[in-house]
């Protein structure tokens, strides 16, 4: 037996190629949009795709399964209750199919979702009994999946059903079975996943915290306790996956350079421009309504979370060499209009004359220092982190506003007084920055570092949520907002 584990780090997205080798036959288990890298690993190891294989209809990105079956002539295996709109074979409870000696037996596990269900995999070669478990979105390495993402008044329930697949189902295997699941360290579709991509069902019986709950109503209660704020965009893939992704032919588009003029007469036609250079040097100048998310494994998840999703997109980026990942990160959740980058660079923008701005960056320093003298030079500090990263500590009377909500709180910012955004890193304090100037904001800064430095120098430090008023308190200095120059 050959399996191969494929990571995306940034959408903490697993999906597995599993083979035959004697019998030269594959399945792929959960496959990402982008499917060329499954055609290569079966060309390389001379397989042949004979089924693509779900375990459910993803709220995280845009799944290739239709893409992979269509390239393969591969049957597309789902639970019953996805009901695609296109061709698929749906698979019940216990019900079973084989690629070579390799049997997968479907289990019904709702709970992530209502058609979710995991495959027992055995080796039929050496024994009937399972080898190991593809769990997808409910028992996760440290972890389960949750359950509030398709609307809060489903949490509950589906918390409930989940506890008994986890229970009775999953559970129920032994031991030594190996558990493979779909979402992994940095997925959004849970929380305290593990870095580990896979694990067994013994080793999560005696170390996973949401196995250990005995009844049902404390394992809800932890379960849906502090879960992150999700990116605007899950609410597309659902119905975008059930009604079918358009087929794309396995790649992502080749890059496309556009002259200075052909991307200017692009953003005058309601084209967003996506800057992927890094925050200090979107900061130090930039085009104007510019939406700054630097490269890097994130780079989709923030897309999705904070540009429209049916605008085109221009790109600027560090090197037209940075267009192949840009583009697999957008074409994931579901971004296919990619008009293309700007040709040269930045550089060839300002070479060309065509406008350009600046903005302000700080060091934790010199927003303690502003926030001392207090006055119209003392910023609104925004703290654009997840809520439970507000709660654990923050500068003294800041504002919370996770920076994937930010655009749906604008109103509640003042425009005649400086902004300043902080984040852990610099990261999401720069993009939520940019998002304000393109809204109109004139006097916005960022933080370059964020709370682990702010507490590093000696800072104060706030601890709870508390109370945000709509209605803003005027200027203080942060040292008698804390009521004392100590880190708390």
């Amino acid at each position: 037996m050959l399996l191969r584990q494929f990571v995306i780090d940034g959408l903490g997205h697993l999906s597995t190629l599993i083979a035959d080798e004697s019998a030269g036959l594959a399945a792929v288990v959960d496959p990402r949009r982008d499917v060329d890298v499954y055609l290569e690993a079966a060309r390389s190891a001379d397989l042949r795709i004979t089924y693509v294989v779900e375990t459910h209809l993803h709220n995280d990105y845009v799944s290739g399964a239709r893409e992979l079956a269509t390239l393969t002539g591969a049957t597309h295996v789902i639970g019953a209750g996805a009901d695609l709109a296109y061709e698929y074979r749906p698979i019940r409870d216990r019900e079973s199919f084989d690629v070579g000696a390799l049997r997968f037996t479907a289990l019904e596990t709702p709970g992530h979702t209502p058609e979710h269900v995991a495959y027992a995999v055995a080796d039929t070669s050496r024994a009937g009994e399972p080898l190991l478990l593809f769990t997808g979105g409910s028992l996760l390495v440290g972890a389960v999946g949750r359950t509030d993402l398709l609307g809060e008044e489903n949490a509950l329930p589906y918390a409930h059903s989940m506890f008994r697949s986890i229970r009775e189902v999953i559970l129920s295997h032994e031991d030594f079975v190996g558990v493979y699941p779909t979402h992994g360290a940095g997925s959004l579709c849970s929380t305290g996943i593990a870095s580990t991509p896979w694990s067994t069902v013994g080793f999560e019986r005696r170390h996973n915290p949401m196995v250990q709950p005995a009844d049902v109503d404390s394992f809800a209660r932890l379960l849906l306790r502090d879960q992150p704020a999700f990116p605007r965009y899950f609410a597309r893939m659902r119905p975008t996956n059930q009604a079918g992704p358009r087929l794309l032919g396995g790649s992502p588009p080749e890059p496309r350079p556009l002259a200075v003029e052909d991307a200017r007469s692009a953003l005058d036609k309601d084209a967003v421009l996506v800057d992927l250079r890094a925050p200090a040097a979107h900061s130090m100048a930039h085009v104007p309504g510019s939406v700054s998310i630097p490269s890097g494994s994130s780079f989709g998840t923030w897309l999705g979370w904070v540009v429209e999703p049916d605008r085109p997109l221009v790109l600027i980026l560090d090197s037209p060499g940075d267009w192949d990942d840009a583009a697999r990160q957008a074409m994931r959740v579901g971004y296919e209009n990619l008009l293309g980058h700007v040709r040269g660079g930045f550089a060839s923008w300002t070479e060309s004359g065509a406008p350009v701005e600046s903005g302000g960056r700080l060091t934790v320093d010199q927003l303690a220092s502003r926030l001392d003298r207090g006055g119209p030079e003392a910023p609104l500090v925004v703290d654009v982190r997840q809520v439970t990263e507000y709660a654990a500590g923050h500068v003294p009377a800041a504002l919370h506003v996770a920076a994937g909500l930010l655009q749906e709180r604008l109103e509640q910012l003042p425009r005649d007084r400086p902004i300043a955004t902080i984040c852990a890193s610099g990261y999401r304090a720069s993009v939520a920055a940019s998002l304000l100037r393109a809204a109109g904001f004139s006097d916005v800064t960022w933080v370059a570092d964020g709370l682990p430095a702010w507490r590093a120098h000696g800072h104060p430090v706030e601890r709870g949520v508390g109370s945000t008023p709509v209605s803003l308190p005027e200027p203080e200095t942060h040292a008698a907002a804390a009521g004392h120059r100590h880190p708390a």
